[in-house]
This record gives C-alpha cells, structure tokens and sequence, in this order.
C-alpha cells in the first residue's frame, strides 16, 4: 500500500470518528425528542384536539400502570390541555397529578392542582365540585401562609360565585385578590381582576363602572402585549357597548378582539368572540352570518363541554330566530335552553329562555300557552325576589348574633374581674376604679348595638317595603299583558281590522237593538235604525300573489283595509273574515244608504294605485254584496238564525256580481210580505214574495245569477 493509501485510510477514518461521536448522538437525540409528550403537544399545536386527547389518556394508563412519571409530567399535561379547552382529560390528569403529590406529601403542588381541577370543574359547570376543590385548596394556602396563592383561589371563588348568580357575594373575595396582586405589582392578575369586577357591574346593569373597570384592565396590561388577555378585555367592552345599543361601536370592539384572539391561539376566547360577534350582527341586521358564528361557537362548546358557553349560544340563536320570524325554531332552542338553565339553577337564564317562549307563543297566536309561560315567569321573579330577601335576612341575623355573642363575651370578661377582685382585696380600690370603667364601656356597648340593632330593623323594613312595591309593579305588567293578550287575540295581526271573535261578541247585542228600534220605529225607513251588512271581496287576489308573490299579497291586504276605514265610519264594524272577503256592519244607518256606500267602496278601490313594491302601483277592484240585517222582518228572532241566514244573502249576492263581471255590486235594500210577479232567483232561493234588488251592472236582467238556488 502506497502513501496516497495510507492517506485516504486516515481521512476514512477520521470521517468514521466525526460520525460516531457527532451524527450518533444526534440521531440519539432525534429518537430522544420523539416522545409520547411531543406528539401530543405537537397534536396539539395543530388543534387535532381528539386525537390529542386520546393519546394523553392512553399515556396516564401506561403511566398510572408502571408509576415511572413524575406528578409534574401529569400536571403540566393537564394545564396544556385545560388552555385547549379539553377539560375531561385535564381533570383525569390533574387528578393523577393530585394523587402522587399526596403521596409525597407536597402541599404547595397539592393546591395547584386542587385549583386547576375546580377551574375545570367550573367550566363544566360542576359547581359543587369546584367549590370543594377550591376549598380544599384554600386550606392548604392558610397552612402554608401562601398569599399569592390565596389571591389565586380567591379569584377563582369570585368567579364561581358569578357564574352562580351570586353576584354580590362575589365582589369581596375578587377586591381581596385584586388589592394583593396590585401589592406585588403582579400586572396580568391585576388586570384579571379588574376584568372579573367589571363582568359584575356589567351584570347589575352598572354600566358606567364596569366601562370604567374594563378600561382599567386594558391600560393595566397593554404594557405586557398579553394578547389573549387584551383580546378578552375588547369583546366584553364589545358586548358591554352591544347591551347599551351602540352596535356599530360594539363590532368594531369584538372585531378587533377577535383578531387579538386568533393571534392568541386560545379556541375558548375565540368562541366566546364569535359568540359576542354573531349576537352583534344579529342586532345589526346580518342575521344569516350572525347565526353562522353563533353555530360555530355552539359546535365548540358542545365539543368542549363548556355547558354554559352550550346556553349562551343556544339563547343567542333563539333570539336571531325571533328577528327571523322562525318562531317554531327559536321555541326550540328556547324550550332545551330552559331545560338546561333549570337543571343548573340558573334563574335569570331560565327567564331569559321563557321570555323568548312567551314571545314566540304569543306570535304564533298560541295564547293560552303564552299565559301559562308568562305565569312561570312571575313565579321565577318572586322565587328571586325571595332568595335575595333571605340572603338579605340571613346577614342581618348573622350580625345579630355576633353582637349577642360580643355580649357574653364581654359578660363573662366582667365576672372573671369580679372574682378577682374578691380574690384580692388588698387592691380594692385599683379593681374598683376598672370594674366601673369596663362597666361603662359596656353600657355605652350595648347602647351603641341597641342603636345598630335599631338601624338595621329599618333598613329591614324598607327593603320588605320595596320588595312589596317591586310585586304590585308586576302585577301590574301581568294585569297588562292580559288585557294585551286579548286584544290580539281580536285583532287580524295583517291589516289591524277586528276578526270574526269580535264580531261574535258585538253582532248579537247590535242586532237585538237593532230589532227592538225597528218595533219602536214602526219599522219606518227614514229613520237610521237599520243594521246594513256588507261583503266585499278583492277580484281576482289569487292572481296578485301568483305574479307577485305572497309579501306583495299582504301589502294590497293591508291597503285594502285602509281603503275600508275611509269609507266607513269609526262606529261601523269593519271585519276581515277571510283571506280576500271583508265584512263590514253599518250602525244606526238607514237602508238607503247600502247603494250609495257600495258604490263609495267600489269606486274609491278602483281608482286607488296599490303599492307592492314595484317600479310602479297596480291597480285593482273589487265586488260587493250587501242586505239588510237581517233582511225579512218576518223571520226568527234567534240571532244565531238570523245571522246565517243574512249571510247567505250576502254572499249570495257576492257571487252574482263576481258571475256579472265584477267590479260591481249587488244587494237587497229590503223584502216585502206581497207576492211580486218578476221574482228573481235569489227571492226563489230565499223563499222572499218579492224585494226590492239594486245593482250597479246595467239592469236586474243583466245579473247572471248562480246555478242551483234552491242549494
């Protein structure tokens, strides 16, 4: 082997050196990162939450069966997956993280996780739980004379106590954490807290101190660019300026929010911002994309488990079906959405639910339903009423008792000095001088509690007094909504014309008075005490909604019916009985009359322009039959009779016209007991001797009456 051998042996195996001592550890190094712990933080990262989850599941089974991770492994795993939003498997691994730091008998990590498993427990909205948890917590901290931790679980209470509807008790602990963290100077929990306090005021309605909490918190942590905290901030500002009415404000500010929020990364925020975004273009007028966002935000929750976030959403889309007129679909979110609220306790959520229902009900002209939801309602808001007047009661006792118990106390303090002083006689004159000085602190103790006691007794009964005058209020609303109940269900909800119930409840006294008039009067027609009966029909309506649709149908209805009211008088009844028929009931009038006010209503549709929404109005006519009522004087007095038997006439008349062409009329102006020799069809039909027939066609002869009269 020459030279140039040796050499390139020396160079293959200083190459053969290099890759044993660099490229081998690296590749160990490579296998070493590869670890079930990267996969599900890479998984992760990447929102494969499912998968994620199951791995970490399948990790703490292996973990929990060979016990060789440590308590830290399952602890950090939990917070990861808690921030993703998975709190099932967060629970199951703070719970193994609990386990062993119990068994090493390290109280600092035992806290830490007892918090996160009552946070977890919260967002599940398994409140017990997360009491007891943070409880158990906030033990360990007063052991172990751990502020910053007891600021947390503090926080952690006020927040529990708010998505209870504890809202009072919920301030002190969340202003106890907020004076420490501001203490330490701790910036981020500051700002949490300022944040939390704000939700507060927002819920009370307070509006200007929670605006001015949310602002704090802001300029609090803008210095930090926390942007999942400022993107939080911003979409409760957002819904805080949704709730006042200033919806372009609010979009702008969960807008900018939301964008914060996606840069955050934090799936939980964001679907709060949907929420917040789609309920603001709801108000706004966008309800088709505004109910896009909130069903996205509801599919999050209901994969999460976040149970409130589910109710939130739900009443959300409730609301927009309202604005939508979807009332059978807003019933249907709003019935589940009480269901749930009242599993959970949550009275002001079941109201808001029963109050979309009461509305729906009331839409969809189910009015018995609505009386009964609206009964629940009041009983929800006095069952309310009632828990804030024990909490109330329950503070005032509990101060009573304190005071008695200052009393014994201090009672028992005074005779500990008596048998001292007979003890020791020889200072007489020193146990004297305290005996009467401890006395007088006493009296003037128990002067100042008689005077507190006092206070507290009034204040009482103002409270009482205006929990009593809050109750007449709604009695008050209660006695409204009936009387607005009946007046709807009156009313044709299209054209605002009284319907065939308020015709049934007025016709049989008009007609009876009517009758009683016409005995008095002898009958005579120059007097105005005839009732004049009506029935006018749109020509050719199918038509109109054929070529231009169902809405434009509605508004000639609705047209239609103002043309009526200026022909008629406000006394006369004016009914919608059906589709295109309208029945009108003249008062006091004189039967002489029907030509000239069937003429009025023809001619003045005829030359009214109707508008649909077109480029340009359309025109129409319409046909009219009329009678007397009821027309033979000679009949029943039954009024059940009679009526059936004046609106046959009607309508009979009603089709002749319709047969001679429309855009006419046709009617009987009255009846007479002599055998006439030209009897028409309708006197063949009605068993009439003969009448008096007036038409606004060419002639009596020019009528083509309908087939079959004796039908």
């Amino acid at each position: 082997m020459g030279s140039k051998g040796v050499h390139t042996l020396k160079i293959l195996g200083c190459v053969l050196v290099y890759c044993l001592l660099v490229c081998a550890p690296a590749a160990r190094a490579q296998d070493v990162g590869n670890t079930p712990i990267d996969d599900i933080n890479h998984l992760l990262a990447t929102k494969q939450y499912d998968t994620a989850e199951s791995k970490a599941l399948l990790l703490l089974e292996q973990a929990l069966q060979k016990n060789d991770v440590s308590a830290d492994l399952f602890f950090n795993l939990g917070v990861r997956l808690q921030k993703a939003s998975r709190f099932e498997a967060s629970k199951a691994l703070f719970n193994a993280a609990l386990e062993r730091y119990t068994q090493e008998g390290d109280l600092q990590n035992m806290a830490s996780a007892l918090l996160y498993l009552g946070i977890a427990e919260r967002q599940l909205t398994h409140y017990t739980s997360a009491f007891s948890f943070v409880r158990r917590a906030m033990s360990i901290a007063q052991i172990e004379r751990n502020r910053e931790l007891k600021a947390k679980l503090q926080l952690e209470l006020g927040i529990l106590h708010q998505a209870q509807d504890e809202i009072e008790i919920a301030l002190e602990p969340l202003k106890e954490a907020l004076n420490y963290f501001r203490d330490v100077n701790d910036i981020n929990q500051t700002s949490n807290c300022l944040l939390r306090i704000g939700d507060i005021y927002s819920l009370l309605n307070q509006t200007t101190l929670a605006q001015t909490y949310y602002q704090d918190a802001f300029d609090a942590v803008s210095p930090l660019n926390d942007k999942r905290l400022l993107g939080i901030i911003k979409t409760r500002i957002g819904a805080l300026q949704l709730k006042s009415g200033s919806n372009e404000l609010a979009m702008k500010s969960i807008s900018g929010g939301l964008e914060l929020l996606l840069a955050a990364n934090d799936d939980s925020a964001i679907a709060q911002a949907r929420l917040l975004m789609g309920k603001a273009l709801v108000e706004n007028g966008d309800i088709v994309k505004g109910r896009a966002l909130l069903q996205e935000a509801m599919s999050f929750a209901n994969s999460s488990g976040q149970a409130k976030l589910v109710r939130e959403s739900r009443l959300a889309l409730a609301e927009a079906h309202m604005k939508e007129q979807n009332f059978k679909q807003a019933l249907y979110h709003a019935r589940i959405g009480t269901v749930d609220a009242r599993k959970n306790r949550q009275l002001r959520e079941q109201l808001s639910f029963l109050s979309i229902q009461l509305s729906a009900y009331v839409s969809l002209g189910e009015f018995k339903k609505a009386l009964d939801i609206q009964s629940v309602i009041q009983q929800l808001r006095e069952a309310m009423l009632d828990s804030q007047n024990k909490n109330a009661i329950e503070g005032l006792q509990a101060e009573i008792e304190l005071v008695r118990q200052s009393r014994t106390l201090e009672k028992l303090q005074e005779s500990k000095q008596l048998a001292l002083a007979q003890a020791e006689r020889q200072r007489l004159q020193t146990t004297l001088f305290w005996s009467i000085s401890l006395a007088s602190l006493l009296l003037l103790f128990l002067v100042w509690s008689r005077y507190k006691q006092r206070e507290q007794t009034i204040l009482l009964r103002r409270e009482v007094r205006q929990q009593t005058l809050s109750l007449q209020e709604k009695n008050s609303e209660l006695e409204q909504a009936y009387k607005t109940l009946e007046e709807v269900s009156l009313r044709d909800p299209l054209t605002g014309l009284y319907n065939r119930h308020y015709l049934e409840s007025q016709l049989p006294g008009e007609v009876k008075r009517s009758q009683f008039a016409a005995k008095q009067q002898g009958n005579t027609s120059s007097e105005k005490a005839d009732l004049l009966c009506l029935l006018v029909d749109i020509d050719h309506f199918k038509r109109i909604n054929d070529d231009y649709g169902h809405i434009a149908g509605d508004k000639v209805l609705s047209a239609f019916a103002q043309i009526l009211k200026n022909v008629f008088r406000q006394t006369d009844l004016i009914i919608r009985w059906g589709g295109e028929e309208f029945l009108v009931v003249c008062r006091q009038s004189n039967r002489e009359e029907l030509p000239e006010l069937a003429e009025r209503c023809r001619e003045m549709v005829a030359t009214s322009a109707f508008d649909v929404g077109l480029n340009d109005p359309i025109s129409i006519t319409c046909s009219v039959g009329f009678s007397l009522l009821p027309p033979s004087s000679n009949g029943s007095e039954n009024f059940d009779e009679v009526w059936a038997h004046t609106f046959a006439v009607v309508d009979y008349a009603l089709y002749a016209a319709k047969l001679s062409g429309r855009n006419g009329w046709i009617g009987v102006v009255e009846t007479y007991d002599d055998q006439g020799k030209n009897r028409t069809a309708l006197d063949n039909k009605f068993n009439f001797p003969s009448s008096r027939i007036v038409t606004s066609f060419n002639n009596i002869a020019s009528i083509t009456w309908p087939e079959n009269p004796e039908e």
